[in-house]
């Protein structure tokens, strides 16, 4: 048998070992008696003192199952006799005439004895002198390859640890409860404050929602919106551009340029498309634009017979369009009109609402062109791929 059972049998020998209780408390001050024992020796191989801890666990589950079989195999004790009760006219009746009469005592009462007189708690090794066959747990080593772990000292550590376990349930039932209840109303707290921050959260929404912090005529939708403006970049041949208005109306001066029937006068490029549609809406060129770059372009051809229109003139120049719904995007407009030259580079921000957006284009060459000319638009000039709605092209000759 080894060193570690010998240590918790002697123990419980010296103990009420038929207590559930009293065998817990050995159990743990064998465990605490070998923590000490490898922490003094100076081990911190975590290997080595797995290996300890799961040699002692067996030990202690073997003696546990033996503990337990005993019990179950102990017949039950008979409860005691109860003495018959004679009464006193009985007692004076048997005594007889000739015997005297004897006056009751009265008996001290003996004082009950505490229950705690007869317990006995289970000693260590520590509380004895200490012997070659004691057995106890002071003489506790850990059994392991290597040197031997002393654990004379940690007996001592396991004998207060288990004067100091049998008083420790209530105070920690005490503490244990405390804790609860702080843990409790933290967590109450919490909940209240996470319920009044969703509320004032939900609030806020609702009144930005319902736009209730707008003025009356912030919220008037059928305000007219704001006239469309023009940036240049790069614009070459119509210095002084100025801000146009978009029209109410197309007149009979207006010449067509394209229509979303035509869609064969459209080219996309390698990372562009542009499909027709015609649906609620109206018939429509979609045009996406999936990078910033010329290969993102869409170029639609612009006959030369409406060239000659705008030679030696200030025109103005009309591209009716819409973004995609809930959607914004910012477009690029280029024209190479043949001999005629270039009209520079306009940028355009539009909304989800159908706009027709307007600026000049002048060309001092009275030349009558020869070939067609073009007209590029990129639908995304951030290069995210955003679509955009192209319903119709139109040009204003100047006079």
């Amino acid at each position: 048998m080894s060193g570690l059972e010998t240590a918790i049998r002697n123990a419980l020998e010296r103990s009420d070992r038929a207590s559930a209780e009293t065998r817990a408390r050995i159990y743990q001050s064998a465990r605490q008696a070998l923590e000490a024992g490898l922490q003094k020796q100076g081990i911190d191989d975590v290997n080595v003192i797995a290996q300890q801890r799961h040699r002692l666990e067996a030990v202690i589950h073997a003696i546990e199952t033996e503990e337990r079989a005993a019990l179950r195999a102990r017949p039950p004790v008979p409860p005691a006799a109860t003495p018959p009760v004679t009464s006193v006219d009985e007692s004076v009746r048997a005594r007889g005439p000739e015997q005297p009469r004897v006056e009751p005592q009265s008996r001290p009462q003996s004082q009950p004895q505490s229950p705690q007189a007869d317990r006995r708690e289970p000693g260590f090794a520590a509380d004895a002198p200490r012997s070659a066959g004691d057995g106890g747990l002071g003489g506790l080593r850990a059994e392991r390859d290597g040197p031997v772990v002393s654990t004379h000292a940690a007996a001592d550590t396991m004998a207060k640890g288990a004067e100091a376990t049998a008083a420790a349930p209530e105070v920690r039932g005490d503490t244990d409860r405390k804790r609860r209840r702080k843990r409790s109303r933290f967590l109450s707290f919490t909940m209240v404050v996470v319920t009044l921050a969703a509320a004032a959260g939900a609030a806020i929404w609702w009144v930005q929602t319902n736009d209730l912090l707008k003025s009356a005529a912030e919220r008037d939708t059928n305000v007219a919106n704001p006239p469309a403006s023009v940036a240049s970049e790069d614009f070459d041949g119509a210095a002084g551009l100025q801000t146009l208005g978009a029209q109410q109306g197309f007149t009979g001066d207006w010449v067509e340029v394209f229509a979303p029937t035509n869609a064969g006068a459209v080219t996309a490029g390698s990372r562009a498309k542009a499909e027709p549609v015609d649906d609620d809406g109206g018939k429509r060129i979609q045009i996406t634009s999936s990078s910033a770059e010329t290969e993102g372009d869409i170029t639609i051809e612009i006959p030369a017979a409406v060239l000659a229109q705008l030679s030696g003139k200030t025109s103005t120049m009309a591209l009716t369009v819409q973004a995609q719904p809930g959607k914004t995007t910012e477009f690029a407009v280029e024209c190479n009109f043949s001999s005629l030259g270039e009209c520079g580079r306009h940028r355009f921000t539009v909304h989800d609402e159908r706009l027709d957006m307007l600026f000049k284009i002048t060309f001092d060459r009275s030349l009558a062109p020869n070939s067609a000319g073009r007209i590029v638009i990129n639908s995304d000039i951030s290069g995210e791929g955003k679509s955009l709605n192209l319903y119709a092209i139109r040009v204003l000759p100047g006079q």
